[in-house]
């Protein structure tokens, strides 16, 4: 069996099912991968074709190769990637801060989608570039990349069901006082030119929550994790409680500690689509936010 295969074995209470039940229910694919695989020929039964309106008897193995050959349209780049996790399905990688997600105009180079374009050209792998989510440019951490349609389908829908848990470091300015909080407020963007976000009556909801790792004078390192995904979440909900993340442009004051927004997506778990199994990712902070950490625990700091 190829390693981008996925096979099902028909049971007894599959018996006389029409093939596109086992695709669209035990297999959840998504209706546009069934139109795609059955132009291509890639649905089969026992080894032979079928079409969706088979009926599947008991034993039946149906397999569905989903190695499609795509144009992602992404211009493949030789920059650093730090893989944290890869298998057929999935590739997790830690983005440094700095990197944009995904090229903001066609041919666009240097960016995350450009470094895994050119790490899977050298592997021989055509497929497209699916994040699963997105981390902004000055946000370091966890990003999770769907290695086919059907994984990312799979991961999607499950981010969409909050089944996918997302954690990071945030120093902030200010000594926050209670050891843990949640902020349950909307979020909208005002200006349809404006890259920045604010709590409004008329966003969509937002949850966020936070608890206290340690505090220093006049900062505050928090564990946060999200209910929801909405674009700068935490850096609109952090500086709505009065403790912007220290060193974010938009949402709070320069720092002398750090060039960016002190803000690491630290540790990711979810299931995986294929297996099942339920997996979890971590990667330590980044050099510039343990140097702006430890210049906060030492009185006599200078900064650099």
């Amino acid at each position: 069996m190829s390693s981008t295969e996925l096979t099902y074995t028909a049971g007894d209470k599959d018996q006389d099912r029409f093939l596109r039940e086992i695709l669209f229910g035990p297999l959840a694919l998504s209706h546009s991968l069934v139109v795609r695989l059955k132009h291509q020929g890639r649905i089969k039964v026992n080894g032979q074709r079928r079409l969706t309106n088979y009926q599947v008897q008991a034993g039946d193995i149906v397999s569905i190769d989903l190695d499609f050959i795509e144009d992602s349209g992404i211009i493949p780049e030789p920059l650093p990637l730090d893989i944290v996790y890869e298998d057929q399905d999935l590739l997790a990688v830690n983005k440094p801060a700095g990197m944009s997600i995904h090229p903001s105009r066609r041919g666009g180079l240097g960016t995350l989608a450009n470094a895994v374009a050119h790490y899977w050209q050298g592997t021989g792998r055509h497929t497209r570039y699916r994040p699963v989510h997105r981390l902004d440019k000055d946000t370091s951490g966890l990003v999770l990349i769907g290695g086919s349609q059907y994984a990312h389908q799979g991961l999607f829908q499950q981010q969409q069901r909050r089944g996918i848990e997302r954690v990071y470091t945030a120093l902030v300015e200010g000594v926050v006082k209670r050891e843990h909080g949640s902020v349950d407020r909307p979020i909208a963007r005002l200006e349809e030119k404006s890259r920045r976000r604010t709590v409004h009556p008329d966003g969509q909801p937002a949850t966020t929550h936070y608890r206290v790792l340690e505090r220093y004078p006049g900062h505050t390192l928090l564990e946060v994790s999200l209910e929801t995904g909405r674009t700068h979440q935490i850096r609109v909900h952090l500086s709505f409680i009065g403790h912007p993340v220290c060193g974010d442009p938009l949402y709070g004051p320069d720092s002398p500690l750090i060039g960016r927004q002190a803000l690491h997506a630290g540790r990711l778990r979810f299931t995986h689509p294929r297996t099942g199994e339920r997996l979890e990712l971590s990667v330590p902070l980044p050099e510039d936010m343990r140097q702006a950490i430890e210049q906060l625990k030492d009185p006599h700091r200078k900064n650099h």
